[in-house]
């Protein structure tokens, strides 16, 4: 019986100790269950802070190159155009952003500048820009001043080389897009391509208007611009100057005003000549010494007698002087003293030169004794000026050679040539509506309006009292056929 006891008490401790584990075993699942995150929770906490650096770490997934065409720091966001497919993007920026220039020299968000060509990086999903860097493959030029711009090919030169400019070129002036046809040939502009195409331009220097009002006196007369816009006067006048402070003259009939001017970009300053005080009319007695000697000259358009010494007003006129089987040379004088000497060397035609290049050195010497030819030739060593077809003895009289002021004449002599034109093809100026038209600074008429049609460059200006006023650069072509432009409206000025 003792024995039979034992093993049930035996039987009982085994079954004791067995409900005893398993009760631990369902304890222990219990807080496992409790403290293990799930899966996905894991998941988004090991994502979080990955995303969050993106920005922290200049990690990226995308780079391209771009040109900038907006930067807007309030917003701290930079909107860019692929130089390839022209898609628009905006990316933000923040403090950890990092900027270069193509030498690798830190930037600032505000040394950035609209119209560069950089390499962007940046991460996708968030529209985040981790980096920017001016492209060292990207062709720069800063401030240029001295280019030529046609329109009409599409093409931009620069000294020696010829740029094509990108059909969605992005074009900046103050801070705003505008187009390739406002940018004037007097601006200063800053300018980024790749290989040979022009992709981005920023306009340092703009232009500005200038009015004349009771000009009556000056009428015919000249109005001479900082030395960089010289133009015959004429009645209602609005004129494309550029921007910054300028020494403005006008003269007529001997007599002449000055005034130092402020222009600012693309606002009109208007100046009226009733109130100048005009000089009493004073001349100056020209002595001309020509070769050849049958040589013609005409100053401001009449033919002058150079045989003897020419009395000639003071102020700032016109020269041209022709000669058969010599290259005729055309230069802007200005009558400042009593009396001057000019004298000029016409060059011969390049079919004159290859037919008796042998006989010019005889003629030369034929014509100038020995004396007055060493004279000269010291005259030309000191003034460094020997490759000049234009030699001024005399101080009193300032020489205009400069290609801006060449530029300038044919300009009016084209200018000329549309208004006494009989072609039966026009340029019609559509739109906007009501605006005074100006073709190269003269009042043409009310838009809707249209001009005889004569193959060059022109610049024409649209004036709403109360508006902003605009230019346009047109190139026309010589196609027999009609040309129709319309502009957008002209924006309000501000109260």
């Amino acid at each position: 019986m003792i024995k039979g006891n034992r093993i049930w008490i035996i039987a009982a401790m085994f079954m004791t100790i067995a409900f005893a584990f398993a009760g631990c075993a369902r304890s222990t699942e219990r807080f496992t269950a409790i403290s293990t995150p799930s899966p996905n929770m894991a998941e988004e906490t090991k994502l979080e802070p990955i995303i969050n650096d993106m920005n922290r770490s200049g990690i990226y997934d995308s780079e391209d190159a771009a040109v900038v065409v907006r930067k807007d720091l309030e917003a701290e966001t930079i909107q860019f155009q692929n130089i390839m497919s022209s898609r628009r993007y905006t990316l933000h920026y923040d403090g950890t952003t990092t900027i270069y220039d193509k030498n690798d020299q830190a930037l600032s968000i505000k040394q950035l500048q609209e119209g560069s060509v950089v390499t962007v990086r940046f991460y996708k999903p968030r529209k985040a820009l981790a980096y920017i860097k001016e492209n060292p493959d990207c062709v720069s030029y800063k401030e240029v001043q001295n280019y030529n711009m046609d329109l009409h090919k599409g093409t931009l030169t620069i000294g020696n080389d010829t740029y094509n400019i990108s059909g969605h070129v992005v074009v900046v002036s103050d801070g705003k897009e505008t187009d390739m046809m406002e940018v004037n040939q007097m601006d200063v502009l800053s300018v980024w391509g790749y290989k040979n195409m022009i992709y981005g331009i920023y306009v340092e220097k703009g232009h500005g208007y200038l009015r004349l009002q009771n000009e009556d006196y000056f009428v015919n007369g000249w109005i001479d611009i900082g030395d960089r816009v010289i133009r015959k006067v004429a009645e209602d006048m609005l004129l494309v100057v550029p921007e910054g402070t300028h020494k403005v003259t006008v003269s007529h009939k001997g007599s002449s005003a000055t005034q130092e001017i402020t222009f600012a970009r693309n606002e009109e300053m208007a100046w009226d000549l009733g109130e100048v005080e005009i000089t009493v009319v004073q001349k100056g007695t020209v002595i001309f010494t020509l070769t050849p000697m049958t040589a013609n000259v005409t100053i401001d358009g009449k033919e002058v007698d150079v045989s003897k010494p020419v009395e000639i007003e003071y102020g700032l006129h016109r020269m041209r002087i022709t000669a058969e089987g010599y290259d005729a040379v055309a230069q802007y004088i200005r009558v400042a003293e009593p009396s001057a000497n000019i004298s000029v060397e016409l060059e011969k035609s390049e079919e004159e030169t290859q037919e008796s290049s042998s006989e010019k050195t005889s003629k030369d010497t034929s014509e100038k004794d020995e004396s007055d030819k060493d004279s000269s030739q010291d005259d030309d060593e000191e003034e460094g000026t020997t490759s000049k077809k234009y030699q001024s003895k005399s101080s009193d009289i300032e020489e205009e050679d400069t290609e801006e002021k060449s530029s300038e004449k044919e300009n009016e002599d084209t200018k000329d040539t549309v208004v006494s034109s009989k072609s039966k093809y026009k340029v019609y100026i559509d739109a906007p509506d009501g605006a005074e038209a100006y073709l190269d600074g003269s009042y043409i008429g009310i838009t809707p309006i249209s001009f005889n049609k004569v193959p060059g460059s022109y610049v024409v200006t649209l004036r709403k009292t109360g508006f902003q006023p605009r230019s346009y650069t047109l190139q026309i072509d010589d196609e027999e056929k009609d040309v129709n432009y319309s502009f957008t409206d002209l924006v309000k000025l501000e109260d």
